[in-house]
């Protein structure tokens, strides 16, 4: 159903990572994706930016990324450029870029029951040894549906719409690109919600314990939120 799709996604689709040197021999690395609205700029999920994916730290010093068909090649220079933390959007640009492919973004609100899948780099990870820099990037998909499009409010009275899909992404999918089967980016996967699993002990006690989980649901900044920062940045997506 999506194999056409995940071909013409996965040409603007990039594993990202930002690193910060801490001491000697300590460096804290964030892996994840991101994918190019623009030529040159990428958008990925504002937490990978930071230390410890942690929006109140500060952000990461260096930042690297290459797309999917590039896997094996040498990581290309990320620099920032801008970041929504109350979104958790970040926009970063690819000095050199080897391509300036990108995605379509959807400019309306999708509908509930509608099918559409992620691709990119979760399950990531970055080895160090001896001054090199080993990255395990393994390109995925996941498909899933549309359950539900909210809009909420935080104290100070500032909105803060997502989209949630049923199903449990793997770890480390912030970041990915989720999609329409005519291509078309709805939004960028950020986190899920995970609800415990709870299970009789037996069958004559009330007694309940938590193992495992049962449920969670994935959380996806909308498009339309990345195309309205991205104007505020003066970034042009065609």
């Amino acid at each position: 159903m999506f194999r056409k799709t995940c071909y013409r996604i996965r040409e603007a689709v990039y594993g990202f990572s930002g690193r910060t040197q801490l001491s000697s021999n300590q460096i804290n690395c964030s892996i994840g994706t991101a994918f190019m609205i623009a030529p040159g700029v990428i958008v990925t999920a504002a937490h990978l930016i930071h230390l410890e994916n942690n929006l109140s730290l500060n952000r990461h010093q260096l930042f690297e990324g290459i797309r999917a068909p590039d896997i094996g090649q040498p990581m290309e220079t990320v620099t920032f450029i801008a970041e929504d933390v109350f979104r958790d959007i970040a926009f970063l640009r690819l000095e050199n870029p080897r391509s300036d492919n990108c995605v379509k973004m959807e400019s309306k609100i999708v509908r509930i029951g509608t099918n559409c899948g992620s691709l990119g780099f979760p399950l990531g990870s970055v080895r160090f040894s001896e001054g090199h820099r080993n990255f395990t990037f393994v390109e995925r998909f996941q498909g899933a549906n549309i359950s539900a499009f909210v809009t909420t409010s935080n104290e100070s009275g500032r909105h803060h719409s997502f989209y949630e899909t049923d199903s449990l992404m793997y770890r480390g999918s912030s970041g990915c690109p989720g999609f329409l089967r005519n291509s078309e980016v709805f939004g960028m996967h950020t986190r899920s919600i995970v609800e415990p699993r709870r299970e009789n002990s037996g069958a004559s006690s009330n007694i309940q314990r938590q193992r495992g989980t049962r449920l969670a649901i994935s959380l996806w900044v909308p498009s339309m939120d990345i195309i309205a920062f991205a104007e505020e940045n003066g970034i042009r997506i065609r």
